[in-house]
């Protein structure tokens, strides 16, 4: 092996490893922007449910004072 394929060699494995981290790392901050969203959404469904158990509330408690 010649000088300049080692170093065209020991540049490519350097070249293919920084992308393999780039690559890791992005999916890192997908997966954490993924549990973000996913905290979001249940805040808002939570919030939501809650809204809509108050109306059942009030709409059952509004149907026995309408029976009395």
């Amino acid at each position: 092996m010649s000088f300049w394929t080692a170093i065209v060699i020991i540049v490519a494995i350097g070249t293919l490893s920084e992308v393999y981290r780039t690559r890791l790392k992005a999916s890192a901050n997908k997966s954490e922007e993924s549990i973000k969203n996913h905290d979001q959404r249940m805040a808002r469904l939570e919030e939501r449910l809650a809204n809509l158990e108050t109306i059942v509330l009030e709409k059952e408690r509004a149907e026995k004072f309408s029976q009395l």
